[in-house]
């Protein structure tokens, strides 16, 4: 099984946070990953992908994860893309993996799915969540899903793309789900202790450790618990990336890091 994954980086202190690095060396293990960050990330922020990917560049634009993955498609050809059975999307919004990805990419395989991610929603109609999205062969050849990323517009900010793609490929005839799945009108990326703990999810929101949000996971002394626990992932990577990008904090979630959690 050859796999290609795209993967779309942001950071506000244009650096390539150790969380990245550890989130691009696993996807290493399973695909081919070529990097895009949207910012002006310096050559030896860079240099820290260099051993995990075929190729890491950078271009400040203004169209988030979708703008990225749109100039490494237009970067790569369909040509290129077309020698691969799967192509991952894959962007740093989320800490993780907590589990081994071959493993759910051998169930979701059972389940036959043409398109695939994590998790999904109901708002504005049933949708797959970008942060961790798959496609089959069948759908990389498809025309609809080739335009649809040479038709986003190149200097506008985009909001809707996650929303869009889901109901284009399903009109297409494919079968898409989600690894975890919701039937209720409901995100349950904000449940994070609930999916980490229930459901076994690999990733949860980097929103998931900021105060006063719809992701936060309370004081997140309970999550880093529950991620210190049932995985080998390190919760110091997330508490490097608070730091370094003097991310906001309640006391709960301080008191958490200087627990040791």
């Amino acid at each position: 099984m050859r796999r290609i994954c795209l993967f779309a980086g942001y950071d506000a202190q244009n650096k390539v946070q150790d969380y990245v690095v550890y989130l691009v060396k696993k996807l290493s293990l399973i695909s081919d990953v070529y990097y895009m960050g949207n910012s002006h990330l310096p050559t030896d922020e860079l240099s820290k992908l260099v051993p995990y990917t075929k190729l890491a560049d950078t271009c400040a634009h203004q169209q988030r994860c979708f703008g990225s993955w749109q100039r490494l498609i237009a970067l790569l050809g369909w040509e290129n893309l077309l020698r691969y059975d799967e192509l991952i999307l894959c962007n740093d919004s989320v800490y993780g993996p907590f589990q081994n990805l071959e493993n759910i990419f051998k169930t979701m395989k059972g389940r036959g799915y043409d398109f695939w991610s994590m998790t999904a929603d109901y708002a504005y109609d049933f949708h797959l969540h970008n942060y961790f999205m798959v496609f089959s062969a069948a759908v990389i050849r498809n025309r609809v899903f080739q335009n649809f990323w040479s038709s986003i517009p190149r200097y506008s900010v985009i909001y809707n793309c996650s929303f869009e793609l889901t109901p284009l490929l399903l009109d297409e005839g494919f079968v898409g789900n989600s690894y975890i799945r919701g039937y209720r009108n409901e995100n349950i990326m904000q449940q994070p202790q609930k999916m980490v703990h229930n459901f076994k999810l690999p990733f949860v929101k980097t929103k998931s450790f900021l105060p006063h949000n719809k992701y936060t996971a309370g004081s997140g002394l309970a999550l880093r618990y529950r991620i210190r626990t049932q995985s080998n992932y390190d919760t110091g990577l997330i508490n490097a990336h608070i730091k370094a990008n003097n991310l906001p904090q309640s006391w709960g979630q301080k008191l958490a890091i200087l627990s040791g959690l």
